[in-house]
């Protein structure tokens, strides 16, 4: 089983890693969901001046509530619910600093595939009596999961765009069901 593991994680993590960026520096689907600001330079220089440090941004963003009475709560609430209400609305990942080191970023997306594919492995290795085929089925259904887990509730709370999240879907799901061909033959479950 440790043998089952440490493949599935390695090369099944290297499939995912060759497909992703593939779909993303090939096909490059994802970047056409994309939108730009008009004015790209003026809105990073309000980003820069009203982003004190690096963090995940929401706006309208609630108070801390601390120390507020129960009607100030309701109302600050209120002001929230209002200003979401009328818009506009945004969740926003802001890296002062920049971007960084891009080979840095691309080890980072390997391993952490390799960690998906790894844990990926593990929840096949608990099944039995699947054939190749409805292993790789069953590691591209968990890929489609993850997705459905993650992408829409962001479509859903966030305003995160129908195409973004459709190419995350089936993205997502490509992309285990080809590192699901590698694992499926490197990882056999118990056979009972």
């Amino acid at each position: 089983m440790i043998r089952s593991l440490i493949l599935g994680g390695i090369l099944g993590g290297l499939a995912a890693f060759v497909w992703t960026t593939f779909s993303w520096e090939v096909v490059g689907w994802h970047g056409k969901t994309m939108v730009t600001f008009q004015n790209e330079d003026d809105v990073s220089a309000v980003i820069a001046s009203h982003a004190t440090k690096d963090g995940t941004y929401i706006l309208p963003a609630a108070r801390p509530t601390e120390g507020m009475t129960s009607e100030e709560k309701k109302g600050m609430q209120a002001a929230v619910a209002e200003k979401m209400r009328k818009g506009p609305m945004m969740v926003a990942a802001v890296r002062r600093g920049g971007f960084g080191s891009f080979s840095q970023a691309l080890i980072t997306q390997l391993l952490s595939l390799m960690a998906a594919a790894f844990l990926l492995t593990w929840l096949l290795l608990q099944t039995s009596g699947l054939g190749y085929a409805k292993r790789v089925v069953f590691l591209a259904v968990a890929g489609l999961a993850a997705s459905v887990i993650v992408d829409l509730p962001n479509w859903n709370w966030w305003g995160f765009s129908g195409a973004y999240t459709a190419v995350n879907l089936v993205d997502f799901t490509i992309t285990w069901l080809l590192a699901g061909l590698v694992i499926a033959k490197v990882a056999r479950p118990r056979t009972n």
